[in-house]
């Protein structure tokens, strides 16, 4: 393997969302944004397989590698700084790697370590299917539970909920049980700008 080489920026982690091609997918288009932003920064896709057809076991192939990037690379940068950021199902991994995996018919997972959470600046989330109304970083017009809601959204996520931010908007298919394709689909176009801001300032 390849030694890791420790950024000067962030190290930004991104996972595509479902039945989109291999790379960063659409999220890519905020990663670029705050790596434009922050010089020395780094993308790196999660390499998962992405499908809705075999949705639990893409979701949790997709937690195992996230997480072990992000562990690799904290366990080698002792002061990096380490971005999630994720869209639909990606959104979901990025989830499960930070706050533990608590949802039904999926896996159950641990939260990251605190070692590593620490080195966790910003997670960025859109369209989330864990998604949980009462989240305290949810973000967007949504007021219901997600396909898949988390169950352990206070006591998984809250050694980073303070970096985290999760959009979803009133209609979403997957984030809000709606029945609108359409909202799942404009965040970067509604909260691109918002959510570029939120991970420079964290970072």
């Amino acid at each position: 393997a390849q030694p890791i080489a420790c950024d000067s920026g962030a190290h930004i982690i991104v996972a595509r969302a479902s039945t989109e091609r291999p790379g960063t997918g659409v999220i890519g288009i905020i990663a670029n944004r705050v790596a434009s932003q922050i010089p020395g920064s780094e993308i790196v896709a999660v390499d998962y397989p992405a499908t809705l057809k075999e949705y639990p076991e893409s979701e949790t192939a997709g937690v195992i590698e996230m997480r072990r990037l992000a562990v690799e690379y904290a366990s080698a940068c002792p002061g990096g700084r380490i971005v999630l950021m994720g869209y639909s199902q990606g959104a979901h991994v990025s989830a499960d790697v930070v706050c533990g995996n608590s949802e039904a018919g999926f896996p159950q997972s641990d939260p990251l370590p605190a070692n590593v959470a620490d080195r966790i600046s910003a997670i960025l989330l859109m369209g989330d299917p864990s998604h949980v109304a009462s989240a305290p970083f949810n973000r967007g017009t949504s007021i219901k539970d997600g396909m898949f809601p988390r169950l352990n959204t206070t006591a998984g996520c809250a050694a980073v909920q303070d970096k985290m931010v999760s959009y979803c908007d009133t209609g979403d298919v997957f984030c809000d049980r709606g029945d609108d394709q359409g909202v799942h689909r404009r965040y970067i176009q509604v909260y691109g700008a918002e959510a570029v801001a939120f991970v420079v300032d964290k970072v």
